[in-house]
């Protein structure tokens, strides 16, 4: 009997478990965090006298289910026996107690889940604001907006048109528009930008400012902040530089400065001029005013403009040739000086950065514009938050922010609770917050009140998991800084015990040593809670190191003459097809930073036939669909619109050639007018037109080749009707008496209803191939369907925008074993093997911001804050802001090197990291580092002797000629709409066509309702005996429900004609089932565990997916069946051999899927089989 390990930090896992205590646990990647918080939720079940005294929160609905899916299934494998593995042991021990105390208190949780409090973030607020309405504020339950761009529109226009009217703000409103030169369309899009983030610095404001602020009074503390800074930044430096370091420096300073002095050159560093150099313990300049001119010389001399340590020196540094022998010796004796203490001086850990923020140094005084231009600001942000407020109540709907700032006000201030608060606290015994290091400042407040009125000793807890080192979220609001800070602070009134769970479950030991190995010189060297600066805490691995090498950095090196980013594709596609031929079952994952990213790689996978699964990754509006949907919309609701028209006869359900959309485009008959659209000039084209539809030539001509390449201009003398070809005048005798209609249905129709019903009137829906672009055009419908009519729309450019939000379906038959999605998408996520590429790519700079801020800590712990307005148009950029800026830039920083550490760490086998490259040439064969906000770059140093360079053999010109034009894909010229099936209860509606030459039909089916009608009603049957009993059934009781059998099958679709033999098939099929032994035995109620349509949720690589098993019991020995009824049968003449290889062929994945299912939920020997009931036939599957 082999002894199973146990995980190196199982005291720690015990210890979290404890139901008495209060802990931030720290949870690395693959720790097994979501079961060690199924087990203290589960643990805590069992000591309350209600479940819904245990509340867990989490940030997205998917984490919810994923934790309920988790806790379900515990409880649900405990009424079974106890499973083999030791981890899975103790969950099914905490689960069995939670069913015992289940029983005493009649809990009934497995029938009623919804008593387990799993809760978003946002979710919990709007509990809490439609718990008190009077004391939020909120009234009338009101829509949630998940986009508020147009409410934030409406506030900032709101408050811009009191510009020239005499409210108390408008004087700061013109002084914010004239530092915007009188830009309104940049104001409002700074504005709309502020009221994202007001929860952010609507409290500072109120905080420093006060209902009635003293300007005086906020300045001189904002100023006391800005040389506070200054003195910390100053007090670091002559803490790292030792001493007689200190007084090299200023000597070599000394003599720079009075050789530029000599050579009358101007240079920061003559600022050193004045320092007393022949002090033996003369030590670096002070942090007074007059000291900074000094410092701005010192960093001078020792940096590039660029902020990089000098390399060498010359006589604009101050260190000239020299004019004779000894002055040339004395000169390079002291540049090779200066050199050797740069080189010293680097080697000083933590000085870098230090050196970094003396060049970004703030002043110490506003000046009297920017002072001007804040306290504009203070007087004008709180107006526009007060007008966001004033559109809610018009619109009846509030942002989520809104929700947090209303559930907080519902608490009640810390040392005055509200009623709300007082029942909460009643109420809630035992908190859990997941991903705790994604909170923000609002939701740790919102943690602070709901815990107000805890005690010491009084049996209530607080548990917070989560990982600093996965903090990604900052572009939302989240700050790691007060994860770092509750781990050393606690809650405002809970103490919380720090926990570290260490041992990696995920990787194997070659993957995780070298994420250890290269993350720990990536990572700062310091937490900072200020920057959200966080230290590498090194993993465990559980599982050993497989033979083969396990990581690999891929380099592919820029060049003119070749195409490095073809290249790498290529290079992933062969990586991705080796991968299949060794382990044709693994799980792929390219992951990227932006979306973008993925751009270079999809043609190629495609044209490998390469099946994938996108997620969010290619954008609705660039489909094919959407783009004619769009023309169509803009062409209905604004006729005058020349290019959606054109668009619209081009688009495939009428595929007019260039030669006739030019002709169309240059129709002007002398009867016309100039402001006819070109919809009325091409009726009246039609109209007059002397070749008449009769003479055009059946048949489909042959698809147009060189359409796309010529397209003659059409002659402006010949009549219209000869304008166009026959096959152009034949297609748009069909689709203008559709667009025609279309016209005269503008507003009696809702919008949706008008461009859907003229869309597959035109055959929209034909000219769709497959699954996923019926997804995306029902995509489209249904945004149309937030506007009642077109007029409802403001403009539509809104309705661009709001499409551009969207993101294509990802296709229904892709393969998940190799998925494509961001790097944020994939957190929580495991593949056996990841390719992160593009890694050299950086992220758009971000647009400045009205305003700045920051909180920081200062070297006595105290926080302080500090403000910079945006610059004037024009003018340089204030220190302050520059200083705030770098602030942002350095927590940007931070927070990509744990970006790719997430990304690095979803691999479980395997990970690959690519990215273009360019050679250093001075310094062959190394490599230049890659741009400093790349992903490359934070791990730059650990790897540059790792890369794997590839020299591009794909030149650059055949990359960028590589186009080739598709051939026109349209409809037939004849196409007419399928007919419905004989027997539809449309048919009598719907007139007949003449089709004409019959091979010009379009080949579409209309899916017969029948079998799916009769499978469903079979299922409904079978899931009723399954839970009465079968030995409750009679054979002879069957003809009794018949009668009932045809209603419902009615009710499923079923037409009239075909509803005698459906009564029959369902009928035959139950009193099959009834008198077959296997049947009985599967459907028995003798099982221990036994359930008919058992529904189950599995947190599959894509996310959850919700399934429903037909029937699943367990046997006395253990063993659990899994059963998939299929109603289908042979046809005439085919074996039931063959038949059988059919069905097997088509229902192996999604059994499979039910199987993992099933075992993850904590089933174990888990059989699969199909079953029959038509032909009474028991199939067990491999």
């Amino acid at each position: 009997m082999t002894t199973q390990r146990r995980p190196s930090d199982r005291e720690q896992r015990q210890l979290a478990l404890d139901p008495e205590q209060s802990f931030i646990c720290e949870a690395p990647a693959g720790s097994g965090k979501t079961e060690l918080l199924t087990q203290r939720f589960l643990n805590l079940l069992t000591r309350v006298e209600r479940p819904e005294q245990v509340l867990a929160i989490t940030f997205t609905r998917k984490a919810v289910g994923e934790m309920r899916e988790r806790i379900l299934s515990a409880l649900q494998s405990a009424t079974g026996p106890q499973p083999g593995e030791s981890h899975k042991q103790q969950t099914w021990q905490l689960a069995s107690a939670v069913l015992q105390r289940d029983r005493q208190r009649q809990w009934s949780l497995l029938d009623n889940p919804n008593r387990l409090q799993i809760k978003t973030f946002d979710s919990l607020c709007a509990f809490l604001t439609n718990s008190m309405p009077l004391e939020s504020a909120i009234g009338s339950k009101p829509q949630i907006s998940d986009d508020s761009e147009v409410i934030y529109r409406r506030a900032v226009q709101a408050l811009l048109a009191t510009l020239e009217s005499a409210e108390p703000w408008s004087e700061a409103l013109a002084t914010l528009l004239q530092q915007m030169d009188n830009r309104f369309a940049r104001l409002e899009a700074l504005l709309m930008q502020m009221l994202t983030r007001r929860e952010e610095w609507l409290p500072l404001l109120g905080y420093s400012f006060g209902q009635q602020p003293d300007p005086q009074a906020v300045r001189a503390s904002l100023e006391h902040n800005l040389g506070s800074i200054i003195r910390d930044s100053v007090a670091k430096m002559h803490e790292l530089i030792p001493p007689p370091l200190q007084r090299e420096l200023l000597a070599l300073a000394g003599f720079a400065a009075a050789n530029l002095k000599r050579m009358q050159l101007d240079s920061p560093i003559l600022h050193c001029l004045d320092l007393d150099l022949d002090h033996a313990q003369q030590s670096l300049p002070g942090w007074t005013e007059a000291d900074l001119p000094r410092w701005q010389g010192i960093i001078t001399l020792l940096t590039t403009a660029k902020g990089e340590w000098r390399k060498t020196v010359n006589k604009n540094t101050g260190f000239p040739p020299g004019d004779n022998a000894q002055e040339k010796r004395e000169c390079k004796a002291r540049k090779e000086q200066l050199l050797e203490l740069i080189g010293q001086l680097q080697a000083v850990e933590g000085l870098d950065d230090a050196v970094a923020d003396m060049l970004v140094l703030p002043q110490p005084h506003f000046s009297a514009e920017q002072w001007c231009l804040l306290d504009a600001l203070t007087q004008v942000l709180p107006v526009l938050a007060a007008q966001l407020l004033l559109v809610f109540q018009e619109t009846n709907s509030l942002d989520f922010a809104e929700i947090s700032i209303r559930a907080r006000r519902a608490l009640g201030a810390l040392d005055d609770p509200s009623q709300l608060a007082l029942k909460m606290d009643y109420r809630l015994q035992h908190i859990l917050v997941d991903e705790f290091q994604d909170t923000s400042a609002s939701q740790v407040q919102l943690l602070n009140q709901l815990t107000a009125g805890w005690q010491p000793g009084d049996g209530r807890t607080l548990f917070c998991v989560g990982d600093a080192m996965q903090s990604i979220y900052g572009f939302r609001g989240a700050n790691v800084g007060l994860f770092l800070n509750c781990r050393e602070q606690g809650l405002e009134n809970v103490p919380l015990t720090p926990l570290r769970l260490t041992t990696n479950f995920r990787s194997q030991a070659g993957v995780v040593e070298w994420v250890n190995r290269v993350f720990q010189r990536a990572f700062p060297t310091a937490n900072d809670i200020s920057t959200g600066a966080v230290t590498y805490s090194p993993s465990d691995a559980f599982h050993p190191q497989r033979d083969e090498r396990s990581v690999w950095v891929h380099g592919f090196v820029e060049s003119e003459n070749h195409d490095s980013r073809a290249e790498e594709a290529r290079v992933i596609l062969e990586l991705i097809q080796t991968c299949r031929s060794r382990q044709p079952e693994a799980s792929i994952a390219i992951l990227v930073r932006n979306r973008p990213h993925a751009a270079h790689i999809l043609p190629l996978l495609k044209a490998a036939g390469i099946s994938y699964r996108a997620l969010d990754l290619e954008l609705l509006q660039d489909q094919p669909v959407i783009q004619d949907l769009m023309a169509l919309t803009r062409a209905l609701l604004h006729p005058a619109d020349r290019t959606a028209w054109l668009a619209v006869l081009r688009a495939p359900w009428c595929g007019l050639s260039l030669v006739d959309l030019e002709a169309i485009a240059n129709l002007q008959r002398p009867e016309q007018r100039d402001y006819d659209t070109l919809f009325v000039q091409l009726e009246q084209a039609m109209s007059a037109g002397s070749a008449s539809h009769s003479q055009a030539q059946n048949g489909d001509a042959a698809p147009l080749q060189n359409d796309f390449f010529f397209a003659p201009r059409s002659q402006q003398g010949q009549p219209a009707g000869q304008l166009l070809s026959a096959d152009g005048r034949t297609r748009l005798a069909r689709v203008l008496p559709i667009l025609q209609q279309a016209v005269l249905n503008v507003e009696r129709k809702t919008l949706r209803s008008w461009i859907e019903g003229t869309w597959l009137a035109l055959g929209g829906a034909a000219c769709v191939t497959d699954a996923e672009a019926l997804k995306n055009a029902d995509k489209f419908f249904g945004l149309l369907s937030g506007w009642s009519h077109g007029s409802a729309i403001p403009s539509l450019d809104s309705l661009q925008k709001a499409v551009e939000k969207l993101y294509a379906a990802p296709d229904p038959n892709a393969d998940d074993r190799l998925q494509i999605m961001t790097i944020h998408k994939s957190k929580g996520l495991e593949f056996d093997v990841v390719i992160v590429p593009a890694l050299h790519k950086a992220p758009r700079s971000d647009d400045p911001a009205l305003l700045l801020w920051h909180e920081r800590l200062n070297s006595r712990g105290e926080m302080e804050l500090v403000m910079a307005p945006i610059t004037a148009v024009g003018r340089d950029k204030h220190p302050t802001y520059r200083h705030l800026q770098m602030e942002d830039s350095k927590k940007s920083r931070y927070e990509s090197c744990r970006l790719l550490y997430v990304a690095c760490t979803r691999a479980k086998q395997a990970l690959h990291l690519t990215a273009q490259v360019k050679a250093d040439e001075a310094r062959a064969p190394e490599l230049k580092p890659p741009a400093k906000s790349s992903l490359l770059y934070s791990i730059w140093e650990p790897v540059q002797l790792q890369v794997q360079r590839y020299d591009s053999t794909v030149p650059a010109v055949m990359a960028r000629t590589g186009f080739a034009p598709r051939p026109l894909q349209r409809l037939p010229r004849h196409w007419q709409p399928p007919p419905l099936p004989a027997g539809h209860l449309l048919e009598p509606f719907v007139p007949r066509y003449e089709y004409g030459d019959a091979s010009n039909r379009v080949e579409l089916s209309w899916q017969d309702a029948t079998p799916r009608a009769v499978g469903t009603l079979v299922h409904r049957y079978l899931q009723h005996i399954g839970n009465s009993g079968i030995q409750r059934w009679r054979v002879d009781g069957i003809r009794a429900l018949e009668p009932a059998m045809a209603v419902a099958l009615s009710g499923l679709g079923v037409p009239r004609p075909r509803l005698s033999a459906a009564v029959d098939k369902v009928s035959l099929a139950l009193q099959m089932v009834l008198q077959d032994s296997r049947a009985e035995h599967f459907l028995s109620h003798k099982h221990p565990f036994h359930a008919s349509e058992y529904p189950i949720t599995f947190a599959s690589s894509v996310g959850p997916k919700n399934l429903q098993i037909d029937r699943v019991f367990t046997t006395s020995q253990g063993t659990t069946w899994l059963v998939d009824y299929k109603t289908s049968e042979p046809e005439a003449g085919q074996s039931l051999d063959s038949f059988i290889a059919q069905e097997l062929e088509q229902y192996q994945a999604q059994l499979s899927l039910y199987q993992r299912a099933l075992q993850a939920a904590g089933f174990s020997k888990v059989k699969k089989a199909l079953y029959f009931p038509l032909i009474t036939h028991w199939q067990e599957v491999g």
